[in-house]
């Protein structure tokens, strides 16, 4: 590991990887690992980005926004809810009992103990690996790429999602990622400063933007609705485009948010 992290330049040299992942048996953390994008190199990184883009492609951000806006939950349920995954309303109305369905209030604690083992220096606990197991039977049984690549999506919008919204919230302009990981070309495994690019760049770049920052602003509009005011002068926190080029900012003001000049989706790897 250098001591030093690279500048974010090295995200768009093909000779940076991804750190690889072992192969894995169907199931748990592990499985998850090996199947989604953000992982994942060459034609596996291609075919799985498109999976990625495909979901987020349906969604739209406004929306997002405003569900969060409106305290519908935090950014993995409203995510969750969006991709179609159960909802509180599969309880049973009438004994207030739960069914064999999850709730995205049950998704949303699978997705956030996964996300602590979730990176490959991280170590997996077995609740992590039963908590994968409970998320494939929440997005349809098949443990297949379009399912992990699903699993995938919330596990991203998980913590980096939050430590958005609270940076909105503070005025704060550092990453909610500060570092990311690749092998260089004499297979040392290097950290990359995120400071300027907080959703990367190159092949990797983050897809979702435009979900996240829709969420985040969302999240910070609701927590200073809930807190009785406004947030008085405005805020404004920067979020660079993952291509350096454009900047997109969301303002929150007087308990609600903007995202000026809207939030394009990054163009996918081809």
């Amino acid at each position: 590991m250098t001591p030093l992290p690279l500048h974010p330049s090295v995200l768009t040299d093909p000779a940076y990887v991804v750190p690889a992942v072992p192969d894995a048996p169907l199931g748990g953390v592990a499985w998850l690992r090996a199947s989604v994008v953000r992982f994942s190199r060459d034609e596996a990184h291609r075919r799985r980005r498109r999976l990625a883009v495909a979901e987020l492609a349906r969604i739209d951000p406004a929306d997002l926004r405003r569900q969060a806006a409106s305290g519908a939950g935090g950014p993995v349920e409203i995510l969750a809810r969006a991709l179609g995954l159960p909802s509180d309303s599969d309880c049973d109305a009438d004994t207030d009992a739960r069914t064999d369905t999850p709730t995205v209030t049950d998704i949303a604690a699978d997705v956030a103990t996964v996300a602590r083992c979730y990176q490959p220096h991280m170590p997996v606990t077995d609740a992590a690996d039963r908590a994968v197991d409970r998320l494939v039977r929440a997005c349809g049984g098949i443990p297949d790429e379009a399912t992990a690549n699903r699993i995938g999506l919330l596990v991203q919008a998980c913590d980096a999602t939050k430590a958005l919204a609270a940076n909105l919230l503070s005025g704060r302009t550092d990453p909610p990622v500060p570092r990311t990981r690749r092998v260089g070309p004499d297979g040392i495994l290097v950290e990359v400063d995120l400071a300027e690019t907080f959703f990367g760049l190159g092949p990797h770049a983050c897809p979702g933007r435009p979900h996240a920052i829709a969420l985040a602003a969302g999240q910070a509009a609701a927590t200073t609705r809930k807190a009785g005011a406004g947030v008085g002068a405005e805020r404004l926190c920067p979020y660079e485009a993952s291509d350096t080029t454009t900047a997109a900012a969301v303002v929150v003001r007087d308990g609600d948010t903007d995202v000026p000049g809207g939030s394009p989706v990054s163009p996918p790897a081809t």
